[in-house]
């Protein structure tokens, strides 16, 4: 497929906890976004002993971690879901025990995409007096995120 611009990623929704099943969920929209940026970090414990090769540190990964972050210009159009994605965040509800609890999507064009359980940490409104309005957010996973390759 070859190159492509971030604006044809998408990035996807549902409001449920991480014990959901996700093919069950109804995914929407986070639409007008800008920036998108996935992240996965490893936390490493040192397994460096006296008798480790040619003085040279050794490393085992205990834990991973995805970090979902992103922005956009804000719109209280219905069909973009940014109202809907916010309220949750700052209000949530008995459904997901009161937590700021999604499931995410990250839909790359050439089919690969990330998918699973995020918390959303933090939501950001931006309303600069001569610009526009715009909005962030971080998440960072709350469960298996997975990563599928595209599909030859």
């Amino acid at each position: 497929m070859g190159t492509y611009t971030g604006r044809d990623v998408i990035v996807n929704f549902a409001i449920a906890d991480e014990s959901a099943d996700p093919s069950g969920l109804t995914f929407k929209r986070l639409g007008m976004m800008r920036g998108k940026s996935m992240k996965t970090t490893w936390d490493t414990v040192d397994t460096t002993a006296d008798q480790s090769p040619d003085f040279t540190k050794t490393n085992l990964v205990t834990f991973k971690s995805c970090e979902f972050s992103g922005d956009g210009v804000s719109y209280d159009d219905d069909l973009f879901n940014q109202e809907e994605f916010k309220a949750h965040v700052i209000s949530p509800g008995a459904g997901t025990a009161n937590q700021p609890k999604v499931w995410m999507q990250v839909i790359y064009p050439n089919g690969s995409q990330y998918e699973g359980p995020f918390i959303v940490s933090e939501w950001t409104d931006d309303s600069p007096y001569a610009d526009a309005a715009t909005w962030s957010m971080t998440a960072s996973s709350n469960g298996a995120v997975v990563y599928t390759p595209p599909t030859p």
